[in-house]
């Protein structure tokens, strides 16, 4: 196994050698190089033939992979010319409260139902290490829960200079933190190793699973192939932990398709309670070889989207071949589009998929969440069945866009219910959606702007039929002058006793609607009724543009909620972004963890 060069032992670790200088002032190897911007050479051109409406609903880690392509011969001559930086510093918390006051309105803005303190993730104090103009920043998170053991996967633009600078191999844009306490305290352990092989890339959009208190799985977006002859392939990575999210060994391809066609999007994974060499993968996979939906010219592919799933049987030493669930042909006028698959798996080994579809493209504002399920360990599954109408939040235009510029989606966040009283087997559903209050905004794509709420919906069948939605945010829908607040990207988990639990970002605080914390939600009569309980640490505002190696408007995509996958503690654990740490303002996003005992 390896660990990430940049780990946080006590004893710390430098970052330069003992001379004193950068690993680049001696010259990056550049063939190491040049196989890096081959891949993101390839990665960029696959995505600019992509049409531009299906390109905004691709995941954040395929936007940010594609500013990387754009900047990142820029950010390697940055770094090839930097002069020796100091030693990294030892993980705590800023002492400095004079970096950025805090406004006003949001250290007003507090709660009476408070949440717990959140504990720190990452380490902040490594941001800024490289570059005070872009900096780090940390996104997209995924808690697992197993027993005394939690791992917390997230976006991370600082393993892009790390591995660059003190790698070997691959590239990687991940980083993990872990516990050993019960979520009391993270180590981060840095960038999640890409493995030897210098064509390697690590893409992010992590999921993070275990099934036991040593054995994790991180799955996230790889691109990886040969360097002799150069061959580069589109694929689904996952990293296997033994050592509870200590370490990770190199990863594999769960699914590989030809790089120049392909782009592997989305993915997601889960592992079955009932057995745990039993593994699950779904993705996205954006095809521009032709090879099912024609050609619109001889060199013109039509282009096709679906919702795909991979399975291993041996605890991920071999995959099956791609099982297609839904899928879509991308030809004019209506460009339709599925995307955001999520798989779980109940306690009999039920295996369930959901994501959400655009049937009329993304221009649209119907749309349609999908649950399939699979009664033979994912070797097939029934049609699918739609779950709930969606409404569009915020603009409502491709994937959308909240107010202050936050890309943002409606994919799906998909629970069971394991625990052993009457509600086992409970399928929810939980997504942000528009619907509630939509005003009239003239800079809007389409000429409204949908308020966001956060919306759930059961099965109580098996995912045969679903219940109509109830919103689990319990604010005003409307304030006195006609407008509303943004709740946004919940993720959901059910607990041992079957407790049901919802988190998300909300600004009900705030009554022009900008500033941001965290809020949860939990239902103990099988989520027809909630309880909110909401940050009492202030309200920060949303930064964008601040790191200069991922989209300039991006927040995340998603959070994954937890609960202990081993039934051991009731309650919820979940990892999230945010700028605030210990109460003071940083310029990048940094990750937190609340847990609801």
């Amino acid at each position: 196994m390896t660990v990430g060069r940049l780990s946080s032992a006590t004893t710390g670790i430098l970052l330069v050698c003992a001379a004193g200088t950068l690993q680049a002032q001696s010259g990056i190897d550049p063939d190491r190089l040049a196989n890096i911007q081959a891949q993101l050479a390839q990665v960029k051109d696959v995505l600019s033939r992509i049409p531009d409406s299906q390109r905004g609903a691709m995941s954040g880690g395929a936007q940010n992979l594609l500013q990387l392509a754009n900047t990142f011969e820029e950010a390697v001559r940055g770094l090839s010319e930097a002069p020796a930086v100091g030693p990294y510093p030892a993980e705590a918390p800023p002492a400095d409260a004079s970096i950025v006051s805090i406004r006003s309105r949001a250290a007003a803005a507090r709660a009476v139902s408070a949440l717990p303190d959140p504990t720190r993730v990452s380490n902040p104090l490594a941001d800024s290490l490289f570059s005070v103009v872009g900096g780090f920043t940390q996104s997209e998170t995924s808690t697992s829960w197993c027993g005394n053991s939690v791992v917390v996967g997230f976006n991370d633009s600082g393993s892009i200079s790390e591995t660059t600078l003190f790698g070997s191999g691959g590239l990687s844009l991940s980083g993990s933190a872990f516990s050993t306490n019960g979520g009391l305290s993270f180590r981060d352990i840095g960038f999640v190793n890409p493995g030897p092989n210098p064509v390697n890339l690590l893409a992010g959009d992590p999921t993070v699973s275990c099934s036991d208190r040593n054995t994790f799985y991180y799955t996230q977006i790889f691109r990886t192939g040969t360097v002799s002859p150069l061959e580069l392939i589109a694929a689904v990575g996952l990293s296997k932990s033994t050592d509870s999210g200590a370490s990770w060994e190199d990863p594999i391809a769960a699914v590989s398709k030809p790089g120049a066609t392909h782009f592997l999007d989305k993915p997601w994974s889960a592992v079955d309670p009932a057995n745990p060499n039993r593994l699950f993968v779904t993705y996205t996979d954006f095809d521009q070889s032709g090879s099912v939906c024609g050609f619109a010219s001889p060199n013109t592919p039509n282009p096709r989207v679906a919702i795909e799933l991979v399975r291993s049987l041996d605890g991920g030493a071999t995959w099956s071949a791609p099982l297609v669930l839904d899928e879509s042909c991308n030809v004019r006028p209506a460009f339709p589009l599925v995307q955001g698959s999520q798989v779980a798996v109940d306690p009999h080994g039920t295996v369930f998929v959901a994501w959400e579809a655009y049937p009329s493209g993304t221009a649209a504002s119907f749309r349609e969440l999908r649950v399939a399920r699979s009664f033979d360990q994912a070797a097939s599954f029934d049609r699918y069945v739609r779950a709930a109408v969606v409404a569009p939040a915020g603009s409502g235009v491709g994937v959308g866009s909240l107010q202050g510029g936050i890309r943002n989606n409606e994919f799906p966040s998909l629970a069971i219910d394991r625990s052993p009283g009457a509600s086992n087997g409970y399928l929810y559903l939980t997504w942000n959606d528009g619907r509630n209050l939509r005003v009239r905004d003239l800079q809007s794509g389409n000429g409204t702007y949908g308020y966001s709420d956060i919306l759930l919906s059961r099965s109580i069948d098996g995912g045969r039929t679903w219940s109509p939605p109830v919103r689990v945010n319990d604010n005003p829908t409307a304030l006195p002058n006609g407008r509303g607040t943004d709740q946004f990207q919940p993720g959901v988990a059910v607990d041992k006793t079957g407790a049901v639990g919802v988190c998300w970002y909300d600004r009900r605080a705030d009554p022009v609607n900008f500033l941001i914390r965290r809020s949860c939600g939990v239902s103990k009569d099988g989520g027809t009724t909630w309880t909110n309980l909401l940050a009492a640490t202030p309200a920060w505002a949303p930064f964008h543009g601040a790191d200069l190696l991922i989209n300039p408007l991006y927040l995340g995509d998603y959070d994954v909620l937890a609960s202990d996958v081993m039934g051991a503690s009731s309650g919820f654990m979940g990892a999230y972004a945010s700028v605030t740490t210990s109460g003071v303002v940083v310029p990048n996003q940094d990750v937190l963890l609340i847990h609801l005992p």
